[in-house]
């Protein structure tokens, strides 16, 4: 799916300022933090439900109904910045909810938004067995990952537009876009 003359505006008026600016939390999307109920056999938790509020008190799930749960599994192979990123791909129409239940991530996601009051903006988060929670991003905000450690990442992820290979609501931005300007490195201390 081809980008659209608004979204290349974003994109290259990211070059203006740079990156420490540009990163913050995006509008509209949403991240809920999991609570695992836990006693000597193990854990619980509740990924979501319909009266969900995310960390700051909104609704975090849309009114249409999920239309497909996926997973996957993107396998560790260490290094730094780690060999595996997969970004950045980005929707029109469709609300991913992304969990990673396996591993520790990096979530990078990127407003494509030209009318967004974060238009350009970059928000980053790990997410992962040592930080539970839900990322909801919604339609024209660009995502991708990076895996942290040597542990392989097993992403389970719901949408609410079921995959149509004839009509594929999906687009794609390299993952070292110049425009975009991203360190993906891993800062030791």
């Amino acid at each position: 799916m081809a980008m659209t003359e608004s979204m290349e505006r974003v994109l290259d008026g990211m070059r203006e300022q740079p990156l420490r600016d540009r990163l913050g939390s995006i509008d509209g999307v949403l991240v809920k933090t999991l609570v695992r109920h836990a006693d000597e056999r193990g854990f619980f938790t509740e990924q979501l439900k319909r009266g969900d509020r995310d960390d700051a008190g909104r609704p975090f799930l849309p009114e249409q109904p999920f239309a497909q749960m996926s997973r996957s599994l993107s396998y560790a192979r260490g290094g730094n910045p780690p060999e595996l990123i997969k970004a950045f791909h980005w929707h029109k129409r469709q609300w991913d909810y992304w969990d990673v239940v396996q591993g520790n991530a990096r979530i990078v996601l990127l407003d494509l938004r030209e009318e967004s009051p974060t238009a350009g903006r970059l928000q980053t988060m790990v997410i992962g067995e040592h930080s539970p929670r839900v990322v909801a991003i919604p339609p024209f905000v660009a995502h991708g990952f990076q895996v942290l450690d040597l542990r392989d990442v097993l992403l389970c992820y719901y949408v609410t537009e079921p995959y149509n290979p004839a009509d594929p609501d999906e687009g794609r931005i390299a993952w070292n876009d110049e425009r975009i300007d991203f360190d993906w490195s891993i800062a030791n201390i």
